[in-house]
């Protein structure tokens, strides 16, 4: 019984470090969005231009457009600027589970990524998850997906 218990505990902790190292395999995707720089004035008395500061906030969109967007349809936000959307390699577990996350078709995507009207669409491909938040960064007002939260100056979670 003892060596049952022994053999059982290192299958565990085998199973478990297996789990851990590969997490991202598992993980849902985060998505992730460009952000602007916003105007906020000071909480002070002081009403002058001096009295007001910048922060970067994610751009705000809608699940809706998010899903239009991962379908070619063009998605114009605030300002009539267009918004752009990441893609890693379709072949991607984390691109899989990203377009069934919010109810999109893999192979509508793919079928976009191949034709001659992705540039135009602003669906741009990429290789890894590195260059995802490159692509979202160059391309704002952009959206892509990470396998976990990332926060920097130009990226952030969206929801």
């Amino acid at each position: 019984m003892q060596c049952y218990l022994s053999l059982l505990k290192s299958r565990f902790f085998i199973v478990l470090s297996f789990a851990l190292l590969h997490g991202s395999v598992w993980a849902e995707p985060v998505w992730h969005c460009s952000r602007s720089d916003v105007q906020i004035a000071d909480a002070s008395d002081n009403f002058t231009l001096a009295a007001l500061t910048f922060e970067r906030e994610v751009i705000r969109l809608s699940l809706r457009d998010l899903y239009a967007v991962y379908q070619g349809i063009p998605v114009k936000l605030s300002g009539g600027v267009p918004l752009s959307a990441c893609i890693a390699g379709h072949d991607m577990p984390l691109t899989a589970a990203a377009l069934n996350s919010i109810g999109a078709k893999p192979a509508v995507v793919k079928a976009l990524a191949t034709s001659n009207q992705t540039f135009t669409n602003n669906l741009h491909i990429v290789q890894d998850e590195q260059s995802m938040r490159a692509c979202i960064a160059k391309h704002h007002p952009a959206i892509g997906y990470l396998s976990q939260a990332t926060h920097t100056e130009a990226v952030g979670p969206c929801f």
